[in-house]
């Protein structure tokens, strides 16, 4: 019985199994930046993925502080891309960190990759701050 119940879940598994290739496999992009200000400094990687012209944004994290993830503030998000002049913000957002931020975007947050995008972090802990920006290509 066992046996029988096993083929059937690989015959199962097998019927529903759709396998992607090379070419149709996104590869995720992590990237990192550092900035500093004294002996403030901080930490932003943003992760993203290449699929259909489009850079999709899946999200990333920073920390900050004189030890990385220690100290209290905020911290500012922006993607965006360039576009002969003008610059198209893509998403922003500002919020308190206690020295650690984890973030996730919309799916539809996506750069073309046609055109030059960068992600950047600006930390401020009220006295000092500083800017980590990363490319996106």
């Amino acid at each position: 019985m066992k046996t029988a119940v096993q083929a059937g879940l690989l015959a199962l598994l097998a019927g529903t199994t759709v396998l992607v290739s090379p070419a149709q496999a996104a590869t995720i992009v992590q990237r990192t930046a550092v900035c500093h200000a004294t002996d403030y400094s901080g930490t932003f990687t943003l992760r993203y993925e290449t699929v259909g012209g489009q850079h999709r944004i899946i999200g990333g994290y920073t920390a900050s502080g004189p030890y990385i993830g220690d100290a209290a503030g905020t911290v500012a998000l922006r993607i965006s891309y360039r576009s002969g002049t003008t610059t198209t913000t893509v998403y922003s957002r500002t919020s308190a960190t206690t020295g650690s931020t984890t973030f996730t975007t919309p799916t539809t947050t996506t750069v073309p990759t046609v055109y030059g995008g960068t992600a950047s972090a600006r930390f401020d802990n009220g006295t000092v701050s500083c800017t980590a920006t990363v490319p996106i290509s």
